[in-house]
């Protein structure tokens, strides 16, 4: 049975992974191993399992091949884990590109966002060492550091990073230098971070949710700046190291000597990029063994082999919902961790966290009151198919009733968590059109590179058309007011596009939607959503 996040009821976050994956085929289709050399083992299972269990991993292995070719799917690794550590893990296929090794559960992947859940944890060590206070500005740590608001004066002294961890600081989805359009895989991830600094805010500080990568990156670099190490070190020293997780890295030049990590594969690209600096948000490569060692920690609320790596209070800060995330009101953000509460849909509470991007798809979820997990890596986005990889093991287990409920937990309480900020005085007037606004009239292409298409993805482009595979926006005039329509390409990504949304001008050049959308024509390099839009 497929988990309600790959189902029909779920619009949001989950099926961003396949529906994103999808608008850059379309954008396509239109428009020496330092990590640790891989074990020859490709399975592992741990002696004396309950029968019943052990048949559930033998269903499961004997599915996997199938919903492999049926997927396109190169490679993928799995890990089944409790309190205890590591039940179930093997790699299956190959690791792709020129070398075609065989995936072992060793095999470094690129986890994409579930890096987040790794910041997340290092801030609470940082924490937990006395480096930084969850409720302390950030200010106080990067007295550089300045962003602008519609709604309030100086909101940089507000920004804690409990915000910053829970999204609701306010800042964009990404930041303007190194994301995922325009990689800038060569910039340093200082620049990358820095590049958020001078960004505008789509909401005051601590009255919304708004899931953000910048905001990860931040915390991150924050972590950067007080340990004196650079971040990737830091995860290394003060996590990797202590969990054993030795083919786990956010360091990219290690990542490219690595000659058996995992290639990606998307759909219609012959190259997409391998590295980029968003190392908080979305840059660390790891393997199934190693992140069923990091889910053993998050099960064991920062105990992992009966020892206390992280305080209990602080893993449970992690897991307490803070945001309430827009596509699913039973679906809510902690620090790093989605919660989801019971529901008629949802019978059991689940947390997670997926990745997705440059080839790769990720996820791991764990079940509190069973004590049960699971990890799944893949190489190929999109794949339809990873749903079932990724949760018909643990379904099988929980919901055939095969393993038992042993840690029961009251329901979460959420009745403090922040949605979408819904606006308040003067949040969005929109401005007649003015005839100096004409110059930022027309069409706009966003950045889009180090991505190298197909030949057949080049052709469809020109036979498809550019709106429904392009990032583009238009700003037109339209009933005495200047507007915004996103391309088609934009339905692909949220599940719905502005189309002639009037605009607010804040200043001159600075534009916003009634959504916290920013247009900003007074920088440099113009940018919309801080994705720096192309010369005309």
């Amino acid at each position: 049975m497929r988990h309600p996040r790959y189902g029909s009821s779920s619009a949001g976050i989950r099926m961003r992974a396949t529906a994103f994956a999808m608008l850059l085929v379309l954008a396509v289709v239109l428009g020496t191993t330092p990590c640790g050399a891989a074990p020859k083992t490709r399975h592992y299972q741990r002696p004396g399992l309950d029968p019943k269990v052990d048949s559930a991993i033998e269903a499961f292995r004997d599915s996997v091949p199938k919903l492999m070719k049926k997927g396109g799917v190169p490679g993928y690794a799995v890990a089944l884990v409790n309190e205890r550590g590591i039940l179930y893990t093997e790699g299956f296929g190959v690791t792709g590109g020129k070398s075609k090794g065989r995936v072992t559960p060793d095999t470094p992947f690129l986890i994409c966002g579930m890096s987040k859940a790794i910041t997340a944890t290092a801030v609470m060590l940082a924490a937990q060492d006395g480096l930084v206070d969850l409720d302390e500005p950030i200010t106080t740590y990067l007295p550089d550091f300045k962003v602008y608001s519609r709604f309030e004066e100086n909101p940089e002294r507000k920004i804690t990073l409990r915000h910053l961890l829970s999204y609701t600081a306010g800042l964009a989805g990404e930041a303007p230098l190194g994301n995922y359009f325009e990689p800038a895989s060569k910039a340093s991830f200082e620049d990358h971070a820095k590049s958020v600094f001078g960004t505008w805010l789509r909401f005051p500080v601590g009255r919304g949710f708004f899931y953000s990568s910048a905001s990860s990156d931040l915390a991150a670099y924050t972590i950067q700046v007080v340990s004196g190490r650079s971040f990737e070190q830091y995860i290394k020293d003060r996590l990797f190291a202590p969990l054993g997780m030795s083919n786990s890295t956010a360091d990219r030049e290690e990542i490219l000597k690595t000659t058996g990590r995992a290639v990606g594969k998307m759909i219609g690209m012959s190259r997409v990029p391998a590295v980029y600096p968003a190392l908080g948000a979305g840059g660390v490569y790891s393997s199934a063994r190693d992140m069923g060692r990091f889910l053993q920690f998050q099960i064991g609320k920062g105990m992992v082999d009966g020892k206390p790596l992280l305080a209990a209070s602080l893993a449970e800060t992690m897991q307490r919902p803070a945001g309430i995330v827009r596509t699913d009101p039973n679906v809510y953000y902690g620090m790093g961790i989605f919660v989801d509460k019971r529901s008629p849909e949802r019978t059991e509470r689940v947390l997670h966290h997926d990745g997705w991007g440059f080839g790769f798809m990720s996820f791991m979820h764990w079940y509190p009151e069973y004590g049960i997990g699971a990890v799944a890596l893949i190489n190929k986005l999109p794949a339809p198919v990873f749903g079932d990889l990724a949760l018909s093991l643990t379904d099988r287990l929980v919901k055939g009733g095969i393993v038992a409920k042993r840690f029961p937990q009251a329901e979460p309480d959420t009745s403090t968590c922040l949605g979408p900020f819904r606006g308040g005085p003067g949040h969005h007037v929109p401005t007649p059109y003015n005839r100096r606004w004409k110059p930022y009239c027309g069409t706009h292409n966003l950045v889009f590179n180090e991505y190298k298409l197909q030949w057949y993805a080049e052709l469809a482009v020109l036979i498809l058309g550019r709106d429904e595979c392009t990032p583009r926006i238009r700003v037109h005039e339209k009933d005495g007011f200047l507007c915004l329509t996103e391309s088609k390409f934009f339905t692909q990504v949220n599940g719905f596009r502005h189309v002639d949304v009037p605009l607010q001008e804040v200043k001159p050049g600075l534009f916003f939607t009634s959504g916290g959308d920013v247009i900003d024509f007074t920088r440099a390099a113009p940018t919309y959503v801080n994705y720096r839009l192309e010369e005309r």
